[in-house]
């Protein structure tokens, strides 16, 4: 593992940045999966064509990049 941080132009500041930042996060995912799950369903049912499938794939690809920049959050960043 690299001991080099990602770079990104506005890194969370404090910890009440970092939490809000989670905060943020944990709505979004929820109100992903819900969408996920709509499409999904609708998709069953015949209301998606072939390049809405496409997109839905590419974003399934882009949540799994998140889980690996998530993942990545390095252990050594905690004082507990």
């Amino acid at each position: 593992m690299s001991s080099i941080a990602p770079a990104h132009p506005d890194p969370c500041a404090a910890r009440g940045e970092t939490a809000d930042a989670l905060r943020t996060l944990r709505n979004l995912l929820e109100a992903a999966a819900n969408e996920a799950a709509r499409i999904r369903a609708g998709a069953a049912l015949g209301n998606a064509d072939r390049f809405q499938v496409g997109e839905a794939v590419d974003l399934g690809r882009e949540a799994l990049a998140l889980a690996g920049i998530l993942g990545a959050v390095p252990a050594a960043a905690t004082d507990a």
